[in-house]
């Protein structure tokens, strides 16, 4: 079994000039995505981030947040993705319980970062300019250099707080041969082809978003992302895109 940064790997020699994701004009094959996120990888090991750390990540659909998630996969980071809808308070109890060493963050949630008091403590990565930030998101995605893997089927992959509960949110732990052998089935089960093109518009905060990130790359397919939901902007896209499927609550 494979861990994930090898399978973002396969696509890359399989089809390098395929369009991967799509961002409002941005627009990146393969390769070009594979030398973002091999910025990325240099970003995490400059903050000392390694095996087994965990990074919380509060950050809508963005292709930073899509770049940052396999970043993490060749690194051996455990992404820990938040609802961007998040309070301070709900920070604080996921940067505890995970033991994060970082947090990732954007404009629209800087005041709840801001009102953290263990978000003070970690080392803060701020996307488009939000307050607080020690260091610039944008600095880590520069093209660099190819990633190398150094992560291991068996270790984890990303941690996903639940929700529905009348107590605390549980992190849910996920190991790279498991979300690959999920990213698998949902392939299988949706009986996706070559190619296939989504609306990245489910969070990749939720189970279902981060397997539509997966099963992509299993078949060289394009993720169009969608930081927040608007049904003009979505049916724009796709048409534009001409995106082969999607999910949608």
């Amino acid at each position: 079994m494979l861990d994930l940064g090898r399978t973002f790997l396969q696509s890359v020699e399989r089809n390098p000039g395929a369009c991967a994701l799509v961002d409002g004009a941005l627009r990146l094959s393969y390769a070009g995505w594979l030398a973002r996120v091999g910025g990325a990888v240099r970003g995490l090991r400059d903050i000392g981030l390694g095996r087994g750390d965990h990074l919380l990540v509060v950050l809508q659909n963005r292709w930073q947040m899509a770049t940052l998630h396999w970043a993490c996969q060749f690194a051996g980071v455990v992404v820990t993705p938040l609802n961007w809808r998040a309070k301070a308070d709900e920070i604080d109890y996921c940067l505890q319980d995970s033991a994060a060493k970082a947090i990732v963050y954007e404009p629209v949630v800087e005041s709840a970062v801001a009102e953290s008091a263990l978000a003070r403590r970690v080392t803060r990565v701020a996307l488009g300019g939000a307050a607080g930030g020690g260091i610039a998101l944008d600095s880590w995605l520069q093209p660099d250099q190819e990633p190398e893997p150094l992560a291991s089927a068996e270790d984890l992959s990303l941690m996903l707080y639940t929700s529905g509960t009348t107590g605390k949110p549980k992190g849910v732990p996920r190991r790279h041969r498991a979300e690959r052998a999920a990213a698998l089935a949902h392939v299988a089960q949706n009986l996706y082809g070559y190619g296939e093109r989504t609306l990245g518009v489910m969070p990749l905060y939720h189970t279902m978003g981060v397997r539509s990130l997966l099963a992509l790359a299993l078949i060289d397919g394009r993720f169009v992302c969608m930081p927040k939901f608007d049904a003009k902007v979505a049916l724009v896209n796709i048409q534009a895109e001409q995106v082969t499927h999607l999910y949608l609550v």
